[in-house]
Parts: C-alpha cells; structure tokens; sequence
C-alpha cells in the first residue's frame, strides 16, 4: 500500500477508524508512488474489478477537486477535473493567488499519463482554472480520451488539441463505455453559480451504472461548491433512472464553507465554496446513503487575494450538521489520504 508521510495523512489515517465499511485497498490504487517506497501502479481492467467489492465504488482523491471514481459492478472508471501539473492560478495571475496542493506533487509523487491512460472518461465539472486546469490539460499525452465537460471547458480544450468531447448543458445526459466492458450514464444537473446571477450555472453530475438485469447499480452525485437548483437535481434523479423517492448511494461534496470577503464577518463575504451553508439541504434531495465530503478548501496558497479568503465549518463536525437537520442516518465517510483508494461496499 502507498504509505503517505506527513500530518495530512496522519489526521486522513484517524478520520478512517470509525464505524462503517471503508477498506484502503492497494490493488485498486492509481498510478501513485511515495518518494522513496513505490508500489505497482495499476491491474488490467478485468483484474481491477474482481478485487473490489462487487457492488459498490472505489474513490481516489488526489485532493482539492481531482478524483478518480470506480464504479466497481460496471468497472467504469471516472477521473474528475484533473490537476497534477504545477500551480493553481486564475487567468495566469500568480502574483493575485497562486494554490498548491499539500500531498500530490510533494510526499506523493503520480503518473498523470497512467491515471489518464486507466480512465474511460474524464469529466470537467467547470470552466475554471480550478476545474479545468489548463496546464495539466496541456501536457495529456493522448488527447483523443473521451471527455464530458460543460461548453466553457470544452472551448478551452478544443484549442489544446482534445478531439473526444461531449458537451454537456444541465438537464442532458450521454452513456459512456467502459474498458471492463460495462457502461455509465452522466447526467447533468444545474451546479455552481458563479458570477452574477444572469451566468449559466457549472454542472453538477449524476452518474448512474447502466447494468445487466438481476444486478444493482451504484449511482453518485459529485458537485464541487455544495451549490445546486433542487428542481435540476430532483430531474437528474429522475434521468438517471432513480425511482421517485429513491436517493443516490453516495453524494460527494464540499463541508467547509470557503468565502471571500471581511474575514470572520459572513453579511460582508460571498461564499464561493457553500459547504455548511447548504450541506443539509443537498442531502434532502439526494437521500444518499453514504456522504463522501469533498475536502477542496485543504490547500496551501498565497497572494493578496488569501487574505481576505477564510473558512466557516470543521469537516469534523460534519456528524452534527447531519444530526441537528435530522440526518443521521447518512453515513460520512472520508477519503483515504490522498493517492489512496477507499473502497465502499453498498
């Protein structure tokens, strides 16, 4: 097993010793190596699928918003907004805000081209730099690799060379093939909000197994700003092919509310990230089974703009939240360190 070093890993490592079913498991690990101790970075596909849990998801966060999803009946394998390549800037304005992740690229060290070369689709969830990372996006050796991405991102890629994207509006949904021979329907719901309200909202994801009679999908929703319209959730559900008053089975999304403004004082902030905010609500929606909070506001910045970001929430208190909103039966799972699978039975 890739055995990360470091405090993040160490409070990662204590979060995973509660109730629940959750295995880090080493022979569904990513193209990952730890400086100075590697371990085999990848199984063909076939191979991959029997050692996970059959029905169920295996989840790689390589923090921030980058993640690989299995979904393991179907053996589709999902990478979302990658960055691996350098810093976080928006607009190329190192000297406003330059973000680096705390793991990846440091303790742990990942073949970008071999998760790529894993994955049967990538999904570009925005058209941010911290969604669609452009150097990143620049140096995918096969640029040919399926793509689902909302219209701004996929104006960005086309210039770069992508050839495979579909573009997806919320309400609309496509069917992606698996390497293991199973396949995956993605649908788009109405996400981030962000700019004046006139702007087309980001995309939010349903994805759903499309499989054999006699076996159960998994299904997840993934939105990176716990923003969302209930009615375009509500839809998604329903397209996806989730009964009425049937919720997903997992729900990974932001805990921690990130703002911009007077630090401390939340009248005079915008919430770019809407973690605690809307949490309980999202979860009305979805009624998932199991919540995989999404850990985007862990990062190292700097620049005039980090002084006036600041944060409200603990991802601790997540259990809390749940309980006072009368939720406590969803339960919270966290992601392994970073480069780790945590595997997720349902």
């Amino acid at each position: 097993m890739l055995a990360h070093r470091g405090a993040q890993g160490q409070r990662c490592f204590q979060r995973q010793r509660q109730a629940g079913v959750q295995v880090r498991c080493p022979r569904v690990l990513a193209a990952a190596s730890s400086t100075g101790n590697s371990t085999p970075s990848s199984l063909p596909a076939a191979e991959r699928t029997r050692t996970s849990f059959h029905h169920g998801i295996t989840y790689i966060s390589y923090e921030v918003n980058t993640a690989v999803i299995k979904f393991n009946t179907s053996g589709v394998r999902v990478l979302i907004d990658p960055w691996f390549v350098g810093e976080l800037t928006f607009g190329g304005a190192d000297w406003m805000y330059a973000g680096r992740k705390k793991v990846i690229g440091r303790d742990t060290r990942v073949d970008m081209q071999q998760v790529l070369a894993e994955a049967d689709v990538v999904v570009i969830t925005q058209g941010l730099d911290d969604h669609c990372h452009i150097p990143t996006l620049s140096a995918v050796a096969n640029k040919a690799v399926p793509v689902v991405a909302n219209a701004e991102a996929a104006a960005r890629m086309r210039p770069l060379g992508f050839t495979n994207i579909t573009v997806l509006a919320p309400g609309q949904a496509t069917s992606v093939p698996g390497q293991a021979g199973g396949r995956l329907r993605i649908t788009a719901t109405e996400g981030a909000l962000v700019g004046p309200p006139w702007s087309a909202r980001q995309l939010g994801l349903v994805m759903r197994e499309e499989v054999p009679a006699g076996e159960r999908p998994a299904s997840l929703y993934f939105e990176s700003h716990c923003d969302f319209d209930a009615r375009s959730v509500e839809a998604g559900l329903r397209s996806a092919g989730l009964a009425p008053g049937e919720g997903v089975d997992v729900a990974v999304s932001p805990v921690v509310t990130t703002l911009l403004g007077m630090p401390g004082v939340a009248p005079a902030s915008y919430a770019l990230v809407q973690g605690d905010q809307n949490l309980a609500a999202l979860l009305r929606v979805l009624k998932p089974k199991v919540l995989l909070p999404l850990l985007n506001h862990d990062i190292d910045h700097r620049g005039p703009l980090t002084s006036i970001m600041w944060q409200r929430g603990e991802e601790g208190g997540v259990g809390d939240i749940l309980r006072k909103a009368g939720l406590g039966d969803v339960r919270v799972e966290y992601p392994a360190p970073p480069g780790e699978a945590l595997a997720l039975a349902l």
